[in-house]
């Protein structure tokens, strides 16, 4: 059986709201779109369909044998499945093929669940306290128990018991429950993504694309649909709502009832655990989805989904008193389920919408039972009066998570009662009343200013209107009915005070607001915050017209605008949510303003914080039109009220009469603010009176109020409390309240704990410049640091120093305040509160992304870091007082400012380092982001460095009082280090490290990599990696409702850390370091966190990639990854890895995973591959045979998974295919037994073959979704790594003599022989362009800084060549990185790097090309047509080098590549003796490819490109050589077609042969040969003899090309000119001095060639008349061959010989042939100088009777046979024989017989040994010795002829032909 893998509910939404949809593949949209998955998640808030006789039915037909082939030895076990699926369905009461779905679930991750539940090994280190070390407040805090984070199982499950029943059915019982979670929330997530509105579509999801796919909103819209909110659902016959009230029911019953899954309770009470905690999760789940259904309701609710609620509530009391089962994880959640069960009560009540139908008044009545349930609640007088009842009942019993809605169903009936009894005068009077009271801030307690006022309204209502029954409308008969229930008291009122004095609703809202409302406890982040704020907004906003301000309401308020985020949440937070947000819906009221923001800045400076908190909440608001500035800006410059208090002493006002008012006061003198107030509400902060300090004119109003200002007095005894109509600038007023604080030495000392409103106030102050600083950053949307920016928040800065001494700026304030409570924090040893020092961080950080010039160097200098003395006062209070309370606000805060430092280095890296321009009428002045000192910025961050990883190593062991910062400090801190590493080594820059662009960094970066890297790093550090690795593992496996953000980070961040930390070690070549020791114990860890959660995947193949290449580098046999995994765990490992990245198909994983295949196949990891390419274990191997693999294999091969992939590899997307294809060849080049495998596989070979044939005409919608940029470099990877693969089966093949598999694969490689030779697409205009104008933009910048270092592996595409991220991260500040619609450097760079790719694509195909073309010339040489592929191949190679574009660099590799190729080809076609026309044509393409390098040779083979002109002469040589080259037999075809292109082409051919061939003697050999000459006389390491004795074989070759004796004149010009022969000559009398080891290599090769040249009689004519002999005898070398005894073939140096055999015997002959009779004397004069080597050959031949021995030096060597000893024998006995001749005719042939001397060689002598040895061939094939590797071949080659000449190898054939040869020349024999 084939089972596929299905999708679980947990991957979906895992899939839905974590992955990438842009990596995606389409399985996750073919699962949500189907037809059944829809039904199942429009039925998910119903109960389970039980079994029935269909569904037993369906499930028979589906597990029949017929279906499903029984296989209890292999993968399944088909009657397990059985048994475990009807057991399921009969314990949970489901459907029998629900129940297989959820068998096959647990089959599927059985060996992931072994993996999740394995123990560590026992060598591994760990923290023990790393999980549990961590103290958590009560369970009604936001911190969550250590509970929630144990393994759902009871431990580790024994490798033998993993298929065990009990184990299985465990294990079922968990995946079902999880299952039923997780459609829940999958059917959450999809209903609120097609809710979403347009306009925040693409920024509510948390994912990294940003964006939702339509389909996602579609499938969602399909749900919401068929639900029908506002009706009855088609799904389940009631309306949706009501259906999940009975969810919520039938949850709540089953925890109360317990389940019973087994009979044994000790195995039964591990599973009640899971089973409450599952269904508490989806109690939350379906809460969840009803606030979503009730915002898309949008308008009152029927009555009956009203009563249905509350009435669940009542029977719960709204779980304030609920009792279930494991009280411990219930506690964790608690709070969530009232929090939202509260949220739930408020939506359903819609405020807004109730209030809003009261006017104009409903013209309705009762509908009435029947009619209920589609009539609003509000029109059933029967459900509001038993919802007041519910109501009533939840006040009296102070329920708090009701209170809200009982708050808000008073307001209503109050409204309703305003409505109903139309009494307009009142209501003017209370609002009248209620604002005069608003003036009276100190009269009395607010709450019961608030309720007198409130109860007042309610009582003036209920005590009006006398209207009779038949006049009464439909709401006074409603509210009539209300206030009949009986209760003490007017039931309005009772509600009322109820919410607000008793249960402290306004309380329990900002509760709401902190704990439920934010993105870390919603799985729809920041839109789903907002949404669930939107109804506490309604609430707040329908609160204002009738409580009064108080500071409950004031703090409710705060809490709804802001929630629980910091200041850099909201900076990040996208700005399409700036309409959206609750701070601009708030400033749109003109009530809020009116009731709640006017009145707290009348109040101001009176009561500081109010107004300094709401204006910080309201700040983060702005518009477009407000240029940058918040849109609560204009209330900040200027306002007309102050309050203030009167010093008991001051007497300096006077009544005004008023008759309206007794309170108004005027001043008699001037005010001075300052002066007689306590600011800040303490004398500590009172400012002292500067003397001597000047006030300018605009600081007047701020420090006194002058004479005449009118008031009115807001408290009748003394000190008077005074609001003053006086304008002024409360923004600048708040600068002098900070300047005021910072002239106190110590600022806080002796501050009671009764003024810590003092210290709020301060650190409130410097929070809200902090938004203010932000909000201009984002408001002008500009980058940071912009003139734009810049100028918005100078605006802000200089009006809050307007009231300072000109000495003083906020911003030297604010850094005074700073150091000061630096300098008494660590001095007290109370739990002081930190804010001030927080808040002064987080302005430093805001300030540092406008002026960081301001921020660096203050720093420099703060006690902070102490630069100077090294005691860093950070250090300091981490210790004496962070450390203690067990929260790390400042160090977090810390952290932020040292990531915005880094950022800011790397951000301005290039333009600190370009020169100073001036300021022209053209230009903008220079930004204080320039001109910083490289020496601040270096000490700054160093020492940010060691603190924080002081802080790494130690931070995992302290105590928390939040989980969440210790998770965060360590997320942020791997985060950061790894950046830092990246940045510094990613790309490779200068190597003066003052040079380099980031050196800024590079001391904190070198600390770094000391600390992790160097031999004496601490054990701690890296021992917290691998913990924060297993700890994050177990936390993924938690059944929370949301992981920790922070915890998920940090887990993925310390993944990528270590993996970048190991690349490093790599590159910088530092060897085995203690990093990878630890990694490779903890490898199981690794496996254990790759199945904990799908992102951790990845990141975990990554670094298990970086871990097998490390090893690699070991000397000796590198670790074993799986031997360090164990047996078990190794084996399960590679079961979840080889499901890829299934089902989720996400192509980033993939890649990962392949790419680490690959390196495992082809990095030493031997068992590793063995058991990815055979799917068994090695230990399996050795105990099974061969067959029993094939017929047992219970696990498929990876290999086999890829194979079947790529079978269909026209559905893969490029990326994936190229991933997959590299990992096959990689592994067949390894491995090369896999190609069989590859052979037997069904469609393999044949799809990958068939897919280059048809490349060529593939569209761009051929490969699944790459590109249209891609598509092209993807095509020709592809292309390359099949290549690669049918080259190394094409050798198999012939290896193994399967010729015809060459022949069928030839018709396929069209597209690959055109494409691999084509010159790569390099686009010189654009490299050229981008290179000038980006050194013109960015000065001493080079773009080559940007090139990508080996750290990262570099992938195809816009960050291949140049290392994009890291320019776009030390670039992205200047505007033209992005430029003009998005066109600036930054698009430029990905273009070069895309066409770069295209280039490297190409390159590789042809490299992958030339290994398959190879191939194919040994198998199809003789094959004519292949031979002219072969040559067109090889001209098309030579002219692609010849017309090159690209860089010197680039082209250097390729060129060489392509003549390598090129000349192999050739030499195929040489050696089949090809007459192809085409073969000829090489020549003239040729000789194009080597003028176009040079034909200087002293240039051309002086350098790095010297290899390739060698390689270019030898394909010259070549093609020279194809010109001679006999005619052999063609068939009739190809033979017509030969001779009708020579008929037609003979005449030019011919003579452009021959033309050519006299233009390559004279450039090439003749100058050639003098070059080479005298370059070996300048610099003799910079020539070879392979050059000189290539020259020659030119020279041999050209001079046997037909016709060119024609042109002998020509020829005999050249030579003389050049005087080659001089240079030949002068290089034999050199050859000795050159001489290494004693080989005269260079005296043979100068002999040589003028042998050849005197192949030409010509030649030879001219060689003797310039005397050539007379110079060679004069030689050192020749000299030495005239001793006495004569040198041999076995004399050393064996050169010599040669030189006398090869060179001047033959070069005698020829002179004699040549120049005939007239040379006959002086040649027999020249032979008889050598008498020793003339008496040595007489008697070479001389035959002993036993074997000699061979004696270096001796004559004992005499013997023995060669072939050279015969050769030179030959060449004497023809030239005695000419010369005998010539003597004997005398002057007949023109020369004088005395003169032509006797040769002192004895032929007769030779004559007679030649002879017996011949007679006697026995010992003949004895003495035969072979000189040469060419002769000891022939030695084991059989002669030819069938063995007719009776030789036993080649060599002795040889030998006998050519003694019976040289028998013949001596007169032996008349032939």
């Amino acid at each position: 059986m084939t089972v596929s893998c299905i999708h679980s509910w947990k991957t979906t939404y895992i899939g839905l709201t974590e992955l990438d949809f842009a990596s995606a593949d389409v399985s996750l949209e073919r699962h949500l779109t189907d037809a059944q998955t829809i039904d199942l998640l429009k039925s998910s808030l119903l109960p389970s369909s039980p079994p029935t006789s269909q569904s037993k039915s369906m499930f028979e037909t589906k597990t029949a044998a017929i279906n499903v082939a029984p296989s209890p030895q292999g993968q399944y076990d088909i009657k397990q499945i059985q048994d475990d699926a009807l057991w399921l369905s009969e314990k949970a009461a489901i459907d029998e093929v629900t129940a297989l779905r959820i068998v096959i679930l647990e089959w599927q991750t059985r060996s992931a669940s072994w993996l999740q539940q394995s123990n560590l090994p026992d060598d591994l280190p760990v923290f023990h306290g790393s999980l549990n070390g961590t103290r958590v407040q009560p369970a009604f805090s936001a911190s969550r128990s250590t509970y929630l984070f144990r393994p759902p199982s009871d431990g580790l499950i024994p490798a033998g018991q993993i298929n065990g029943e009990e184990t299985r059915r465990k294990q079922l019982v968990s995946i079902y429950l999880a299952e039923l979670h997780y459609r829940l929330k999958t059917c959450s997530y999809l209903i609120v993504s097609a809710f979403s509105t347009s306009e925040d579509r693409s920024i509510m999801s948390s994912q990294p694309s940003g964006s939702i796919p339509r389909w996602v909103e579609e499938v969602g819209s399909d749900i919401i649909h068929s639900w029908d909110v506002s009706g009855v659902s088609q799904i389940t016959g009631k309306n949706i709502l009501i259906t999940g009230v009975d969810a919520l029911r039938s949850r709540i019953r089953k925890l109360e009832e317990g389940w019973r899954w087994f009979p044994n309770h000790e195995l039964n009470e591990p599973l009640e655990v899971v089973c409450c905690q599952s269904q508490i999760l989806e109690m939350m789940a379906i809460l969840d989805i009803m606030l979503v259904l009730l915002a898309i309701l949008n308008r009152l609710p029927r009555a009956d989904i009203v009563l249905s609620w509350f009435r669940l509530m009542t029977d719960y009391e709204f779980f304030e008193i609920f009792e279930p089962p494991f009280r411990e994880f219930y506690d964790a959640h608690e709070l969530d389920i009232q929090s939202l069960c509260s949220l739930v009560s408020l939506a359903i009540l819609r405020v807004p919408n109730a209030m809003n139908s009261f006017e104009p008044p409903l013209a309705m009545t009762d509908p009435g039972e029947k009619e209920m349930e589609k009539a609003p609640y509000l029109c059933s007088i029967a459900t509001c009066c038993e919802l007041t009842e519910v109501l009533l009942e939840a006040a009296s019993k102070c329920l708090q998570v009701a209170s809200p809605a009982i708050l808000a169903w008073s307001i209503i009936l109050q409204t309703l009662r305003e409505r109903s009894l139309a009494v307009p005068a009142d209501k003017e009077d209370r609002i009248n009343g209620r604002l005069e009271s608003a003036d009276s801030p100190e009269s009395q307690n607010p709450e019961q200013t608030s309720m007198r006022s409130t109860s007042s309204s309610l009582r003036r209502g209920s005590s009006t209107g006398s209207d009779t029954p038949q006049q009464q409308t439909f709401l006074e008969q409603l509210l009539h009915n209300i206030l009949l229930i009986a209760v003490d008291g007017d039931p309005v009122v009772y509600l009322a005070k109820a919410a607000v004095d008793g249960s402290h609703a306004l309380n329990i809202i900002a509760t709401l607001s902190l704990s439920c409302c934010t993105p870390i406890n919603s799985d729809h982040g920041v839109e789903s915050n907002f949404r669930r704020r939107r109804i506490l907004t309604d609430l707040i906003q329908a609160v204002l017209g009738f409580i009064d301000y108080q500071p409950d309401l004031v703090a409710a308020t705060l809490a709804v605008l802001s929630g629980n985020d910091n200041d850099w949440e909201l900076y990040r937070r996208p700005r399409e949510f700036r309409e959206i947000e609750p701070a601009a819906i708030f400033l749109s009221e003109t009530d809020f303003m009116t009731r709640m923001f006017d009145v707290a800045r009348s109040r101001f400076p009176f009561e500081l914080l109010p107004f300094i908190r709401l204006s910080r909440a309201l700040a983060v608001s702005y518009t477009k039109q407000d240029e940058g500035l918040p849109s609560i800006w204009p209330s900040l410059v200027t306002t007309d009220c102050l309050t203030c208090a009167l010093p008991t002493s001051f007497t300096d006002y006077q009544l005004e009469p008023d008759d309206e008012d007794s309170n108004i006061l005027s001043l008699k003198a001037n005010f001075s603010i300052f002066d007689n107030e306590h600011t800040l509400q303490s004398t500590r902060y009172k400012r002292m009176k500067p003397s001597g300090s000047p006030v300018s004119a605009q600081s007047f109003n701020l420090r006194r109020i002058p004479r005449g200002t009118m008031g009115r007095a807001l408290t009748e005894t003394k000190p008077l409390v005074v609001l003053w109509r006086h304008d002024y600038c409360p923004l600048a007023y708040m600068g002098i309240l900070l300047s005021s604080a910072s002239s106190i030495e110590p600022i806080l000392g002796g501050v009671p704990p009764s003024n810590s409103s003092s210290i709020e106030a301060v650190a409130a102050i410097i929070d809200l410049l902090t938004v203010l600083l932000l909000t201009a950053i984002k408001g002008t949307l500009a980058p940071e640091a912009s003139s734009a920016s810049y100028d918005v928040a100078q605006n802000i800065l200089d009006t809050a120093s307007e009231g300072l001494d000109q000495d003083q700026d906020i911003v030297s304030v604010i850094f005074d305040i700073f150091e000061k409570e630096l300098g008494r924090q660590p001095k007290t040893t109370e739990e002081a509160p930190l804010s001030i020092l927080v808040r002064c961080t987080h302005f430093a950080e805001a300030l540092l992304r406008i002026m960081p010039d301001r921020v660096w160097p203050f720093l420099g200098r703060s006690s902070l870091l102490s630069i100077k003395d090294s005691d860093s006062q950070l250090n300091a209070v981490l210790a004496s007082t962070e450390m203690t309370i067990g929260r790390y606000d400042l160090l977090l805060a810390c952290l932020h400012l040292f990531e915005s430092l880094v950022n800011d280095a790397l951000g301005h890296a290039v333009l600190r380092k370009s020169p100073a321009r001036g300021v022209t009428r053209f230009t903008t002045a220079t930004l204080p982001s320039t001109g910083m000192s490289q020496v601040v910025t270096k000490k700054v961050l160093l020492s940010f460095a060691r603190i924080m990883l002081d802080v790494y190593e130690n931070f995992s062991t302290w105590n928390y009082v939040q989980r969440e910062q210790k998770l965060e400090i360590g997320a942020r801190l791997s985060t950061l280090f790894n950046k830092l590493l990246n940045v510094s080594f990613g790309i490779e820059d200068e190597l003066d490290a003052n040079q380099k662009l980031c050196g800024s960094l590079l001391p904190a970066v070198e600390q770094i990599v000391r600390v992790f890297l160097s031999p004496s790093c601490t054990e701690s550090t890296l021992v917290y990696l691998i913990s924060a690795i297993q700890e994050g593992a177990v936390q993924a496996q938690s059944m929370q409702p949301q992981n920790s953000v922070h915890g998920m980070q940090q887990t993925i961040s310390v993944l990528r850390l270590a993996t970048t930390l190991l690349r490093l070690n790599t590159l910088l070549g530092f060897g085995r370091s203690r990093l990878e020791e630890m990694m490779l114990k903890g490898v199981s860890v690794l496996a254990q966190c790759y199945t904990s959660h799908p992102l951790f995947r990845q990141p975990t193949v990554e670094l298990l990639g970086a871990l097998v290449l490390s090893a690699d580098l070991t000397e000796g046999q590198p670790s074993s990854l799986l031997g360090h995994m164990g047996e078990d765990a190794a084996n399960h490992f590679l079961e979840v890895l080889a499901m890829i990245d299934e089902p989720l198909c996400d192509r980033n994983l993939s890649m990962s995973i392949w790419k680490l295949l690959s390196a495992v196949v082809s990095k030493r990891q031997q068992w590793f591959a063995i058991s990815i390419l055979t799917g068994e274990a090695p230990r399996e191997l050795i105990k099974k045979k061969t067959s029993e693999l094939v017929n047992q294999n219970n696990r498929k091969s990876i290999l086999n998974v890829a194979l079947d992939r790529l079978s269909n590899i026209g559905k893969l997307h490029a990326q994936t295919a190229m991933a997959m294809l590299e990992f096959v060849a990689l592994a067949a080049d390894s491995w090369p037994w896999i190609l069989s495998i590859c052979e037997q596989h069904s469609s393999f070979l044949s799809a990958v073959t068939e897919y280059i044939s048809q490349v060529e005409t593939m569209s761009n919608t051929t490969l699944n979704r790459s590109s249209q940029s891609g598509m092209e470099y993807y095509k020709l990877q592809i292309t390359s790594f099949i290549t690669d693969i049918l080259a190394m089966y094409t050798r198999r093949t012939r290896q193994s003599a399967q010729t015809s598999y060459a022949n069928e694969l030839l018709p396929s490689l069209s597209y690959v022989i055109t494409a691999a030779v084509l010159p790569p697409e390099y686009n010189a205009s654009l490299h050229s362009n981008l290179r000038k104008n980006f050194e013109a933009k960015f000065g001493n910048c080079k773009l080559t800084a940007f090139k990508r270092s080996c750290l990262e592996p570099s992938l195809l595409g816009e960050s291949f060549h140049y290392n994009l991220e890291i320019a776009s991260e030390i670039l992205r500040s200047d505007p033209s990185w992005v430029g003009r619609d998005r066109a600036g450097f930054g698009s430029e760079l990905a273009r070069a790097n895309a066409n770069l790719s295209v280039v490297e694509a190409r390159i590789s195909l042809f490299q992958s090309w030339r290994s398959l073309a190879v191939e194919l010339s040994q198998s199809l040489k003789t094959d004519v047509d292949y031979q002219k592929t072969m040559a067109e191949v090889t001209m098309d190679c030579l002219r692609a080098n010849a017309q090159t574009t690209l860089p010197q660099l680039m082209f250097e590799r390729l060129a060489q590549s392509r003549a390598d190729l090129a000349f192999t080809l050739l030499q195929s076609l040489i050696e089949a003796q090809s007459s192809r026309p085409e073969v000829k044509t090489v020549l003239f393409t040729a000789w194009d490819a080597l003028r176009a390098h040079g034909t200087d040779l002293a240039t051309a083979l002086d350098g790095d490109r010297a290899p390739y002109c060698r390689t270019l002469l030898k394909i010259l040589c070549l093609s020279l050589q194809a010109h001679t080259l006999p005619r052999t037999f063609l068939s009739s075809t190809n033979q017509r077609a030969t001779q009708d292109d020579s008929s037609q082409q003979r005449p030019s051919a011919a003579n452009a042969t021959l033309g050519t061939v006299l233009e390559i003697l004279k450039t090439v050999v003749a100058h050639g040969f003098r070059s080479l000459t005298t370059l070996l006389h300048d610099s003799s390491d910079r020539v070879f003899p392979d050059d000189f004795a290539l020259l020659a074989a030119i020279l041999r070759n050209s001079l046997r090309i037909p016709g060119l004796e024609r042109h002998t004149t020509a020829l005999l010009s050249t030579f003389a000119d050049a005087q080659t022969s001089r240079y030949a000559s002068t290089l034999l009398s050199w050859s000795d001095q050159l001489a290494t080891n004693r080989d005269p290599v260079y005296g043979e090769l100068s002999v040589n060639f003028l042998l050849e040249m005197s192949s030409l009689p010509a030649l030879a004519e001219t060689l003797a008349v310039e005397g050539i002999l007379n110079h060679i005898s004069n030689t050192n070398l020749i000299k030495h061959l005239r001793i006495s005894r004569g040198m041999g073939p076995f004399e050393q140096p064996v050169r010599l010989y040669n030189i006398w055999v090869r060179g001047i015997l033959p070069l005698l002959l020829n002179l004699l042939h040549a120049v005939g009779a007239s040379m006959a004397a002086e040649i027999s004069n020249a032979l008889n100088q050598f008498p020793g080597q003339l008496a040595r050959a007489s008697a070479t031949f001389t035959y002993y009777g036993k074997v000699p021995v061979i004696n270096g030096g001796d004559t004992t060597s005499a013997g023995y046979i060669t072939l050279s000893m015969i050769s030179e024998a030959q060449t004497l006995a023809i030239i005695t024989t000419i010369l005998d001749t010539y003597r004997e005719a005398g002057p007949s042939a023109g020369v004088v017989s005395s003169e032509v001397v006797e040769i002192g060689w004895d032929r007769t002598r030779v004559k007679e040994d030649v002879e017996t040895w011949l007679q006697t061939r026995a010992i003949l094939r004895e003495r035969i010795v072979p000189i040469g590797d060419r002769e000891e071949v022939w030695t084991r080659m059989k002669p030819g002829g069938n063995g007719a000449s009776g030789a036993v190898s080649k060599l002795e054939e040889k030998v006998v032909e050519d003694l019976e040869l040289l028998f013949t020349l001596l007169g032996g024999r008349d032939d």
